[in-house]
């Protein structure tokens, strides 16, 4: 009879435990689904983090294109050509703000901005290239180098904001809160 009743708890034992088995993982598999982003939203932050690695590239590109006009190209043609860069980018940086302003679009805000200060990186190239100290030279010419880090950075951010938002929007602490 002892022997019948250790069993039978054995028997209860496997039982509850393979009940909290399935138990834990619902609540694991609930939790996944409950943190993960929606289709949608893990599309859209995928084409921001996308356009960002492709700016990236672009600029580095871009950067790279112009240390070699510095090397192969007369002086005063290249001159010419970054004061020409220097423009272009500085209208598409005027446009993207008007767009940004008209749409009241913060992102393209953004885009403006990095312009803006691409442009006048390009805008000062000329007097660093042919009137600075060999040093300061060298910094400018790795800046490719810092972009891809702040371009980096900024896919991180906004990563991790985007994560943020969607964990805040789950939540109805605010709303409990405002009752």
């Amino acid at each position: 009879m002892l022997k019948k009743n250790n069993k039978e708890n054995e028997k209860n034992n496997r039982d509850i435990k393979s009940e909290e088995k399935k138990r834990i993982i619902e609540f694991t598999t609930k939790m996944k689904e409950i943190d993960s982003f929606t289709e949608k939203e893990e599309k859209e932050l995928n084409i921001r983090l996308f356009v960002n690695m492709l700016l990236a590239i672009g600029v580095i590109v871009y950067f790279y294109l112009i240390n070699l006009g510095y090397k192969n190209i007369a002086k005063d043609i290249f001159i010419t050509d970054l004061h020409v860069f220097s423009m272009t980018i500085l209208v598409v940086s005027i446009v993207l703000f008007e767009k940004s302003y008209k749409n009241e679009n913060e992102i393209l805000c953004v885009y403006g901005i990095e312009m803006l200060v691409l442009a006048i990186l390009t805008l000062f190239m000329p007097y660093i290239y042919f009137y600075s100290n060999p040093n300061i030279r060298i910094i400018y010419s790795c800046l490719s180098i810092y972009i891809t880090i702040y371009y980096i950075a900024k896919c991180i951010v906004i990563q991790k904001k985007a994560k943020t938002s969607h964990l805040d929007n789950l939540s109805d602490i605010k709303e409990i809160v405002k009752k």
